[in-house]
């Protein structure tokens, strides 16, 4: 055998081999910790309440692609707190309203006119209603013609604000 023939099989050999490095996180030092929001960033605590980062990271996270619309200006005058407009698509739109905690989000329900608004399982009527979401301390009014838009929106908050971890 001629040596150019070893080196080359030698060569071979070695790129064909798998890397006897581990992979970056399987360090089995650190105990892996699984971050009760799902989401990386420490900006947007889980606390168990909702809280505006929380619904974007939510509706993010069932495929909607929210942008919050700093322009717009909110549809419903009679609730109190900051409104966040937040753009579903090319034409459907969400106002949400974060409280303190539920009591405050109750007491400011009061407000609202149910007559014009319908709930996440009810058809729409030719009045086009908005959607009425309630959960924990977060009221979401959401504009849109699209039933299935209107159902993945409502599942997406319905299912609850971020949870704290417990120790």
């Amino acid at each position: 055998m001629n040596v150019r023939g070893i080196v080359i099989g030698c060569a071979l050999s070695v790129s064909c081999r798998k890397s006897s490095v581990p992979p970056a996180n399987a360090d089995s030092t650190t105990p892996t910790q699984a971050v009760a929001t799902g989401s990386s960033d420490s900006r947007c605590p889980a606390t168990g309440l909702w809280a505006e980062c929380s619904v974007l990271y939510r509706l993010e996270r069932a495929g909607l692609a929210p942008h919050v619309d700093s322009t717009a200006t909110p549809a419903e005058k009679s609730l109190t707190g900051r409104p966040m407009v937040i753009k579903i698509g090319l034409t459907s739109s969400l106002e949400v309203r974060v409280y303190p905690d539920s009591m405050a989000r109750i007491a400011d329900a009061k407000k609202l006119d149910r007559t014009q608004l319908v709930l996440p399982g009810a058809e729409q009527t030719i009045n086009r209603e908005r959607t009425l979401i309630e959960n924990g301390n977060l009221i979401g009014l959401l504009t849109s013609l699209n039933s299935h838009q209107r159902e993945r929106v409502s599942d997406a908050l319905l299912a609850g604000p971020p949870q704290a971890s417990t120790p």
